[in-house]
């Protein structure tokens, strides 16, 4: 079995291998670490490799290498968080979920790379350097998770562990060109995710990176504790997202929409158009923007946040959906957290009420596809403002409006999604999308995912840029 066979192999196929004896655990390891040594100096995916890999136990996942992003705790290696210098030395704890897939067997070959306290939606830091995406060099990977996907992509790594408040699991994941799961908000632990082991109430989920939805399942099998249950969807219900001239999106995006509606409906889904207005609207920014503001806040000292606040009043006009609502929420103000969580809790009845006859709803991950690594405006210790917008149609959207807009909303209602890529754009780029299920059917989730992505034609594998 050739390197190349060994290292794009699937994660399920793998493991199976491994515990049939057909393939041995250090010549996995060894063809993972020649793909690095080929690949990474172009791509920068990896943070750290382990020189002592995390000691696997005995288990069904016989010892099969993963990544783990670098803000995510394995005691015993460091966590950088995208910082110069690690902040507590190594870990002393692991996160309740990696230790799960430890418990069934997996190596934790190293930590994969992310912007500084995982704040951005492109991969690069003054440690570790800027990570490439692997179909073009000269494109971001997507952050905050970008090194996980770019490894995945690339034949690095079976799976990542990665983790998402805003989007950081699935705009890598579409830029890249591979899977991801978010589960639904409280399936799993969120301790082990943040500096200091801190840990937030909403928002802040732990998921896997995998190149199929099979492999996300296998990692939701370990990670859950739980196996599919054997009913299945039987007719497949899913509403498609149109466009909608409220929210300007790249024509690329809405071409592969339409797109991926006429395959579903020759495929014989039950395919019914949306365009989100029970998800897409100002109170769902608001009350995401609050929630997480007034929950980050608590972090960041009252003299940081005023000056967040005072040096960010231009930032936050140009992000009206986003920035402007984080900012208000670092006052801190216990009243408006309050209506932010209520208006959390109409935002899921609202979606219920819309969506309850549906199985999945597909949306778009952000208004732009895949895009040219650039530059901020100012950097302040890894806050970063980007002035530069992007331009769709006859309209000047910001930075964080255009990565956001369909990414947050998701993330407060707290559902399960799968990333799953649709094709290419006109670059070669890929093009991904969010497959949004209901709370607590992460099988079910996937087993939608499955079928779709059965009837979507597979991407090659990326260039990786060499």
């Amino acid at each position: 079995m050739s390197n190349n066979q060994i290292v794009y192999g699937t994660a399920r196929k793998t493991s199976d291998a491994l515990a049939q004896g057909k393939i041995d655990l250090p010549d996995v390891i060894e063809a993972l670490a020649a793909r690095r040594a080929e690949v990474d100096p172009h791509i920068k995916a990896f943070d750290s490799i382990a020189q002592e890999p995390a000691p696997t136990r005995s288990g069904p996942l016989c010892g099969l290498p993963i990544s783990i992003k670098d803000q995510i705790h394995v005691a015993g290696q460091p966590c950088h968080f995208g910082l110069d210098t690690a902040t507590d030395g190594p870990c002393r704890d692991t996160a309740p979920g990696i230790e799960r897939l430890m418990d069934a067997g997996v190596t934790v070959i190293g930590k994969t790379n992310l912007p500084p306290y995982a704040m951005d939606f492109q991969t690069f830091n003054a440690r570790a350097g800027r990570t490439n995406n692997p179909w073009n060099p000269a494109f971001t990977p997507g952050g905050s998770s970008g090194g996980g996907a770019a490894a995945v992509a690339a034949g690095m790594s079976y799976l990542d562990i990665g983790a998402d408040l805003s989007g950081s699991l699935r705009i890598p994941a579409a830029f890249c060109g591979v899977f991801s799961l978010l589960p639904s908000q409280g399936a799993l632990s969120g301790k082990g995710l943040m500096v200091g082991n801190n840990s937030l109430d909403h928002f802040a989920r732990l998921g896997p990176i995998a190149r199929s939805v099979d492999d996300l399942a296998l990692a939701w099998t370990h990670l859950s504790g739980t196996t599919m249950p054997d009913t299945a969807i039987s007719a497949a219900r899913i509403a498609v997202w149109q466009p909608d001239e409220s929210t300007p999106v790249e024509t690329r995006i809405s071409d592969a929409f339409s797109q991926v509606a006429s395959l579903l409906t020759v495929a014989k889904f039950a395919v019914s158009q949306t365009s989100a207005d029970s998800l897409l609207n100002d109170g769902t920014y608001k009350s995401y923007g609050e929630i997480m503001g007034y929950e980050t806040g608590v972090f960041i000292p009252p003299v940081g946040r005023f000056a967040a606040r005072l040096f960010g009043r231009s930032a936050a006009r140009r992000s009206p959906l986003f920035l402007a609502h984080v900012l208000s929420g670092y006052k801190r103000d216990a009243k408006a957290y309050q209506l932010a969580i209520s208006g959390r809790k109409s935002a899921q009845q609202a979606f219920d009420d819309e969506f309850g006859d549906v199985d999945a709803v597909l949306l778009p991950v952000c208004a732009v596809g895949a895009f040219e690594h650039r530059k901020p405006a100012s950097d302040r210790n890894g806050v970063r403002d980007y002035a530069e917008g992007f331009e769709i149609g006859n309209r000047n959207v910001s930075y964080l409006d255009a990565l956001t807009c369909f990414t947050t909303p998701v993330s407060l209602i707290g559902n399960p999604v799968v990333t799953l890529p649709l094709g290419l754009d006109d670059r070669g780029m890929p093009i991904g999308a969010q497959l949004v299920g209901k709370r607590g059917q992460e099988w079910a989730l996937l087993d939608m995912a499955g079928k779709l992505s059965a009837t979507i034609p597979e991407l090659p594998r990326p260039p990786c840029g060499i």
